[in-house]
């Protein structure tokens, strides 16, 4: 995300005018950051890492939480910046810890490295030029000295650039969080129409189940009392079939969705297939 300039230069002028903000980098350490602190202890006692990035690099490296690799003549230059950039975020009500400003979903790394000059394959030199760099798993921004204007000066941009960066971000997921919200709405509500149309399917289906059964039961009636009449007319109603007519015409009012009556065997069976 590039800022806008004009956001950026206004929310610069709020943070020069913020009483709670001192964005003036002392001559020397007053009241240090405990990160600070530990900073300055292990950079004043080099270990076997920092005697090698001396002798091949000519900087020293903090062992510590605050990201720090400078030349040992700008160790105490980059503790004071380190120092006023904390204080600075702190003070606008932002966590810091380790060498990361905190915004609860967001979170900066910040460094202080100085620019090496290459002499050769094996070994570089530093330059006097120091960089605040910041960045979020990729490099977000990078302010160096100049000839004109140092660091120290531009504490507020840095400030700035990150704030705007994040309330960006805030906008950007309360968009997103809207919009899932909106697309889960109307998941629901297309569910909703969805059982609304299958419980008006299905109790359609089940009055034209009813429908058919009862055409069915009328033929079947008809049938069985056909038979019925052809037995007595021609002398062949016998106990077997009486026994037949009496289990049929019990089937039919199983079947009938008019009386839908209880039969043992048949219980079960689902009348719309007839099938167990």
């Amino acid at each position: 995300m590039e800022c806008d300039e004009n956001e950026v230069k206004e929310r610069i002028l709020e943070i020069e005018n913020d009483p709670r903000v001192s964005l003036k980098v002392p001559i020397k350490l007053v009241d240090p950051d405990p990160l600070v602190v530990d900073a300055k202890r292990s950079l004043t006692k080099p270990n076997d890492r920092s005697i090698w990035l001396l002798k091949s690099e000519g900087v020293v490296s903090n062992a510590g939480s605050l990201q720090i690799r400078v030349a040992p003549d700008n160790v105490d230059r980059s503790l004071r910046l380190f120092d006023t950039i904390i204080k600075v975020f702190r003070a606008r009500g932002h966590h810091f810890e380790g060498s990361t400003v905190d915004f609860g979903k967001q979170k900066f790394d910040i460094s202080i490295r100085e620019k090496l000059k290459k002499l050769d394959e094996y070994k570089k030199e530093p330059t006097n030029i120091l960089c605040l760099k910041v960045y979020r798993g990729y490099p977000r921004f990078e302010i160096y000295d100049s000839k004109r204007v140092l660091i120290e000066d531009r504490i507020s941009r840095a400030v700035a650039k990150i704030e705007l960066e994040v309330e960006y971000y805030v906008r950007v997921w309360a968009e997103n969080v809207r919009r899932d919200e909106e697309q889960k709405q109307r998941e629901r509500e297309r569910l909703e129409i969805l059982a609304r149309k299958k419980k008006e399917l299905d109790e359609f289906k089940l009055l034209l189940n009813a429908a058919q059964r009862f055409n069915d039961v009328k033929l079947l009636r008809e049938y069985i009392q056909s038979k019925e009449e052809l037995a007595r007319s021609n002398g062949t109603l016998n106990e077997y079939l009486l026994n037949w007519l009496e289990w049929a015409r019990k089937k039919v009012d199983w079947y009938d969705p008019h009386i839908e009556a209880f039969d043992e065997l048949l219980n079960d069976v689902n009348k719309a297939t007839l099938t167990l």
